[in-house]
């Protein structure tokens, strides 16, 4: 008798693979918003399908979601951050 293993979700694994680019490539001025997005997006989607279907993969999913958001929060922190910089209005 043969023990059947669980396949990983792909799309959870794709969803880490792209968040954590996001933070990599964070200073490419679309590139690292538009991989945050996918690692989000795809995160999401490969935590419903773990639970659907019995996968494993759920936990890549998370770290997917949660590295496409600080890839999203550090190109906005730097915005804000160039903004008041060159504003010359530097909270001191």
């Amino acid at each position: 008798m043969e023990l059947e293993e669980q396949q990983t979700n792909s799309r959870a694994l794709m969803a880490l693979i792209f968040g954590i680019l996001s933070i990599v490539l964070f200073l490419l001025p679309i590139g690292g918003i538009i991989f945050a997005l996918l690692g989000i997006v795809l995160g999401f989607i490969g935590r419903r399908e773990t639970r659907a279907n019995l996968e494993k993969g759920s936990g890549l999913a998370l770290a997917g979601i949660i590295c496409g958001i600080i890839g999203l929060l550090i190109p906005a922190a730097m915005a804000v951050l160039a903004f008041f910089f060159f504003s010359g209005q530097l909270p001191v």
